[in-house]
This record gives C-alpha cells, structure tokens and sequence, in this order.
C-alpha cells in the first residue's frame, strides 16, 4: 500500500510539473503581432515573438522548412513545443509540430493543416461548411462527409480571399475558406485568424498534457480515413515556347493518350473542360464529377493522380497518392518516396511534349 501511494504522489508530481511547464509557443513572422500575441496569451500559454529569418518573396510565396530552419534550431534549443508562421496580410500561417513531445520539428503544409483544423472545427461548429481550392486535398470531403457538413471545391478560389469582399459577402457565415495559398479564413469570426489559431493552440496544449504533440492528432486522421500525400507545382509559361510545349503535353493526353507513363499505368483520363472521364482500359466515357475548369486530371494504377491545370501565367501540377494506413514512423520515408515519384512523373510527362 505504501509503495501505491508513493506512485501515486510520483504521478501527480508529474503531471503538476506538465500544467506548471504548459505550452511554449514561438510566433514567427515579418512583423510583429502584439496583438495576436496579447490574444494568444490568454489561453495561459507561454507566447514569444522572433522576426522570420527569410521573409516571403514572390519566388517563394509559401513557408518551407528550409525557409524557417532558424527558426526551428531556436525552437529546439529553448523548448518551444509549436511553431507558428504568420503572413497576417494575407490569413496565412503554417505550423511546425513537433513530432514527439521533446522531437524534432515537422512542417505541416496546407494540408496537414486544413486536415487538423477542420476536425476539430467540425467537432465544436454545428453548422461548418468549407469551400476549398482544388488544390487542396479531397481527404476533407471524406472529413465532411462523416459530419454530414457541406464542402465544395471550386476551380479558380479568389486570392488574397480578403481582397474578394464580394465573393466571401456570397457565402453565408460558419463558412470555412481554403486556398492553395497557405490562406485559411472562417467567415463569421471578427478575427479569424487569431480564432483559428486558438484553436489550434488549445488542442496542442490538451495534446501535451496527454504526451502528444498535434503530429498525433494528423496521424490520427490519417488512420481514420487512409494516408495522403499531395505536392502542388508551379511553372511559368509566360515564354511563348515554354506554352507552346505545354499546350502539346494537353492535347497528347487528351487525343492520344499514352497507356503508361514511365513504368506506371494510366487508368483514366477526366476532362474538367467538358465534364468527361474516359477509362482507357475499358474505353468507357463517363460524366465526370469535377467541378468544371481548363484542366486535366490523371489517374494512374499505383492510387496516384495528376491535375494539370493551365492559367495565363503559369501551369500548375497538383500530384496525389494515397494509401490504407500510416505508422507515425512511417510518414517521413512515405513522403520521401511520394517526392522522388513526383520527379519521375514531371519527367515522364515532359517526355510527352518531346514526342513527334
């Protein structure tokens, strides 16, 4: 009986020495943000502020872990349990998790994000809907649909959504917008942003007290609706020929599709520009479910996909690949392997703009 009281006294020791350490959370952006930080700070967490080493650039307009390295070497040195990166102009952020409670640090992308945030709006807003950019995983819709809340994609998403007043005065309020552009903005909450990122902050302070980082709470979804990896990539094709060669990578696949790409097969092809999806093992046409846009999606036999989407300036590749189920363990070398398919693929279809 001793010895159990004597446990007994060790765990609540430990566990007043967690809620007395709480959570560190480190702001990083280009300027500061007194009030977000003075916001944050009233959820009794410890709040600090550290200027971006690398601001954004019209090169770079989304964060990257080589980006905000310095950031997270002093994160790691001084016991930051989240990193937060804020272009506040825009309601732009992404998280830096650790991946174990004293780990080292994972950068979420959009998506990661989305997927986090979305749980855990759906669990406290009865009446959630979300409009997403295509680019954006479609692991939400299958979130969604568990809620029974409405989602929609839509092609070409108005960015910066706050510059689009008209666009967002057409949706009603509850209503949660995503951009491909790292932008999240909840319509209906005054500052949406500091909101969005409470709520963040309150489910990684919950998660510490439990041992877990909001790294779990990914995985977590992961394991409930099957692993995704998604990478979007954009190049310019303001040079006449750089269009020219693009255009002829389009009409390839459209008229004369090839049954393999590289190693892989081709499985169908789905026109967004006329609502069609072809089966080319079968030769079935189908209407397609998309939403309608000057664009091309890919399906292959390895439960990988492509969208390639043209604009004026530039053409984007949005790469897709799923699976059953993810180990945390396994999330880095699945990424890893889902980069070097990427490669392989990009040169794969600019082969099919060389071809006579």
């Amino acid at each position: 009986m001793i010895e159990n009281a004597t446990n007994e006294e060790v765990q609540g020791q430990i566990e007043t020495e967690k809620e007395r350490e709480g959570l560190k959370v480190l702001i990083t952006s280009e300027n500061p943000q007194e009030d977000l930080i003075a916001k944050l700070s009233n959820l009794e967490i410890d709040v600090q502020w550290q200027k971006i080493a690398e601001p954004l650039t019209g090169l770079e307009d989304t964060f990257t872990f080589r980006h905000l390295k310095p950031v997270f070497d002093y994160a790691e040195k001084n016991g930051i349990d989240l990193v937060i990166a804020v272009d506040s102009t825009y309601d732009k952020f992404t998280l830096g998790v650790r991946k174990l409670v004293s780990g080292s640090f994972v950068l979420l992308n959009i998506h990661h994000t989305s997927l986090i945030l979305a749980k855990l709006l759906l669990e406290n807003h009865g009446s959630l809907s979300c409009k997403k950019s295509i680019f954006i995983t479609d692991l939400l819709e299958k979130l969604f649909a568990k809620h029974d809340a409405s989602i929609t994609t839509i092609p070409n998403l108005p960015t910066p959504l706050k510059e689009h007043a008209d666009f967002l005065m057409s949706e009603p309020d509850e209503t949660l917008f995503i951009s491909e552009n790292q932008e999240i903005l909840l319509k209906g909450q005054q500052d949406s942003l500091g909101y969005l990122l409470s709520r963040l902050i309150l489910a990684a302070k919950k998660a510490k007290s439990e041992d877990h980082t909001l790294f779990d709470s990914l995985i977590a979804i992961y394991t409930d609706y099957g692993f995704q990896r998604e990478k979007n990539l954009a190049v310019s094709i303001e040079e006449p020929s750089q269009k020219l060669f693009f255009k002829k990578v389009i009409a390839r696949l459209k008229k004369k599709p090839p049954l393999t790409l590289g190693m892989t097969e081709i499985t169908s092809i789905e026109d967004l520009s006329n609502g069609t999806l072809k089966n080319l093992l079968s030769g079935r046409i189908i209407p397609s479910k998309s939403p309608a846009a000057n664009a091309l999606q890919v399906q292959l036999g390895n439960n990988s996909r492509f969208l390639i989407f043209p604009t004026e300036q530039k053409i984007n590749f949005f790469f897709t690949s799923h699976g059953k189920l993810i180990k945390k363990d396994d999330f880095t070398t699945l990424s890893q392997q889902f980069d070097q398919r990427v490669v392989k693929l990009l040169s794969e279809i600019n082969r099919l703009g060389l071809e006579n």
